[in-house]
């Protein structure tokens, strides 16, 4: 029975150029370290297929994420990788071989395409099989630098970006079609991956830490980050793990959440009103609450992946206001108790097969 889907093509832009252009030593350290910061970075919800030439190809069952979000940050992520990797080689060299003075030329490119596919074991590898799998290869082969002045990008084919609803996602996407033999004419969504990195850099940070914290705790689960992620950012989801009466985001800003996003979480124990500071998946998020007793202070979820499982760290800062232990016990056995609930939501949702943590999916 075929599996659904999306394709993942992610292609370093002027590598053959810069590879007959510079000093094969020095160059191939170079690229060899930009490859390997993508892979030591790929995760859940995406996985690994294979390899061709200069482009890293992957996939993600379409149950191994349930906030669309969540799967574009994770392309996203990979560009602030390769970014900052870039970024950091170039300050650390004080070579001037070509190679070295021509590294800033090199970009980074990813083709995303949505569709069937099945599995097939060939020598002991599983390899992707099926007509969609072709699609985002061949996207590769575009004028999308040229015609639309964007050089960092990821390009959704039209079927993807439907499946993402990603005109909600992503703003200022440009049209692109191109026609392909034996595929017909594909029509594509432009999304400029330089914005994710201009985010970034202009992102403050703003962590609590467990050591001066007013209240902090530990748990652990044994699903990777993304899923935790994607139910406790998840309004509905997050609302039922938790046993809340309901999560509402009422800033109307709409589109994506992150920093300035605002939530309303309805509780047995009072309301809480949220507005997000930090954002960064699937790391941690911070938020600014208000809540018992007109107490306002951070809030900070931080999810530490550790081999088969996922450190869930809790944060709260000292509110602004004096408060005495009663209120911070309070608020501890309704923090502690609601996060426990989390870990039987995702057994329940795993073990139904509504989202699954590797492997082909459904």
């Amino acid at each position: 029975m075929p599996n659904h889907g999306y394709f993942i093509v992610t292609d370093i832009s002027g590598y053959t150029e810069y590879l007959t252009k510079s000093e094969l030593e020095h160059a191939h350290a170079i690229l060899q370290s930009l490859f390997e910061a993508q892979l030591e970075n790929i995760r859940h919800p995406l996985l690994v297929s294979g390899f061709r030439g200069d482009a890293i190809l992957m996939y993600a069952p379409a149950t191994n994420f349930i906030n669309a979000q969540s799967f574009v940050e994770s392309l996203e992520n990979l560009y602030v990788v390769y970014m900052d990797t870039l970024r950091q080689m170039q300050f650390n060299t004080t070579c001037t071989c070509r190679a070295c003075a021509n590294m800033k030329k090199l970009d980074l490119k990813m083709c995303i395409h949505y569709g069937e596919y099945m599995i097939q074991k060939l020598a002991g590898r599983e390899e992707l099989l099926g007509a969609d799998v072709i699609v985002p290869h061949r996207m590769a082969k575009n004028n999308v630098a040229a015609e639309t002045g964007i050089k960092p990008y990821a390009l959704f084919s039209e079927a993807a970006a439907r499946q993402l609803n990603l005109t909600e996602l992503c703003a200022d996407l440009a049209l692109y079609q191109e026609t392909y033999e034996h595929i017909g004419e594909v029509k594509m969504l432009v999304h400029n991956l330089g914005t994710a990195w201009e985010r970034e850099l202009a992102r403050k940070s703003l962590v609590v830490e467990p050591q001066e914290a007013w209240i902090n705790f530990e748990l652990e689960f044994p699903y990777p980050p993304s899923l935790l992620w994607d139910y406790l950012t998840n309004p509905v989801l997050e609302a039922s793990a938790l046993g809340l009466i309901s999560v509402k985001r009422d800033d109307g800003l709409g589109g994506r959440t992150g920093a300035g996003a605002n939530f309303h979480c309805a509780h047995t124990g009072g309301d809480f009103y949220n507005k997000v500071v930090d954002w960064k998946p699937f790391e941690y998020y911070t938020v600014r609450q208000s809540g018992i007793a007109g107490l306002e202070y951070f809030h900070m979820i931080r999810l530490l992946p550790r081999e088969a499982q996922t450190q869930f760290q809790c944060c709260f800062s000292h509110p602004t206001t004096p408060a005495s232990e009663g209120m911070r016990e309070q608020l501890y056995f309704l923090a502690s108790e609601g996060y426990k609930n989390l870990g039987p939501a995702l057994d329940e949702a795993v073990a139904s097969g509504k989202v699954t943590t590797s492997g082909a999916g459904g």
